[in-house]
């Protein structure tokens, strides 16, 4: 029974069964514990008490014994076969070009549409330097359209040769196919009559391996720029080195009439344009494609503007960043 005033301890796991106390009737059953082996006689427990204490004496008399512990080497699964040699150089990855260049067998084809405002969709295609597209010219308006491509001047002059598919009347689809061979510049148009004199043609922008990385008076480097709705240009900032010649190829794919000044930063911000200092390409209609050709021969700063009314204060203008020297 546990003492007066206290609690009663827990039961001990040893316990191998607990009865209830034999209280009076209406008191509070308490635990009992009692432990198998240990009912027995006081003068037997003092015996069993002797007993043990005997036993652990003659253990320690004979020395503790220190245990070793047995470390197990780590295994690892050797390999299925021998390591190959490694490689004597770091192969260089290929430039992405965001497409896989066609080839004579396997073409790479580039849809585009031709409409009766006198554009082609696409106005710029990029291509890499050998390889051999399809153009796959699809006619969505009602007018009779030609598509020549080549060589830029060629293209653009209708030289008797250049390749070209011709006759391609409404809802009609026509396939060319050209290879990209040299540097360029390339260019394509619509020679129907009246059609190239209001800008029905295109441009090829040679990306990748071999292509130019400096344009000059003679090759530019095309770098495209798309104007819309949100009164900016995309993009907004253009890398030139310094002397380096860009045709700037200009798209408008919104709905309002944009224009496109370039020069020397003070000079557009003030809309001073001359024709030489300052160039301009002036009204670009919705949907159109025009081109400006500009030499960065001075020490900068240079950038570009649209003066439309309104649209330069609504943030209309882009910087150009002058490299080298």
């Amino acid at each position: 029974m546990p003492f007066p005033g206290r609690s009663a301890p827990p039961l001990d796991p040893r316990c191998d069964h607990a009865r209830p106390s034999r209280g009076r009737p209406g008191s509070t059953a308490v635990v009992e514990r009692t432990f198998g082996h240990m009912d027995a006689h006081p003068i037997h427990k003092l015996a069993m008490a002797l007993a043990s204490v005997a036993i652990i004496a003659s253990a320690c008399a004979g020395g503790t014994t220190t245990p070793t512990e047995t470390i197990r080497p780590i295994v690892t699964a050797a390999p299925s076969s021998a390591p190959t040699e490694a490689p004597t150089s770091v192969p260089t990855a290929a430039p992405t070009l965001g497409f896989t260049p066609g080839t004579a067998a396997s073409p790479r084809i580039i849809e585009m549409t031709a409409d009766d405002l006198l554009n082609f969709t696409p106005g710029l295609v990029q291509a890499a330097v050998g390889e051999t597209v399809t153009f796959r010219i699809h006619n969505v308006g009602t007018a009779v359209h030609e598509f020549m491509i080549g060589k830029l001047d060629d293209a653009f002059a209708d030289v008797e040769g250049t390749p070209e598919v011709a006759d391609i009347g409404p809802d009609q689809t026509a396939d060319l196919t050209f290879t990209f061979d040299g540097t360029g510049p390339f260019g394509f148009a619509c020679h129907a009559p009246g059609h190239f004199e209001h800008g029905m043609a295109g441009y090829i922008e040679l990306v990748g391996p071999g292509a130019p990385t400096v344009g000059t008076k003679a090759a530019p480097r095309i770098v495209w720029l798309n104007m819309d709705d949100s009164f900016r240009f995309m993009p907004d900032s253009v890398q030139v080195a310094t002397g380096e010649t860009i045709r700037f190829v200009l798209t408008n794919s919104g709905k309002a009439v944009h224009e496109f000044q370039v020069g020397p930063a003070d000079k557009v911000a003030a809309d001073e344009v001359d024709g030489v200092v300052v160039v301009e390409a002036d009204a670009l209609d919705a949907g159109s494609t025009h081109v400006v050709d500009y030499t960065f021969d001075g020490s900068g700063p240079y950038a570009y503007a649209c003066h439309e009314p309104g649209h330069y204060e609504a943030g209309m203008k882009g910087t150009i960043d002058l490299i080298g020297g």
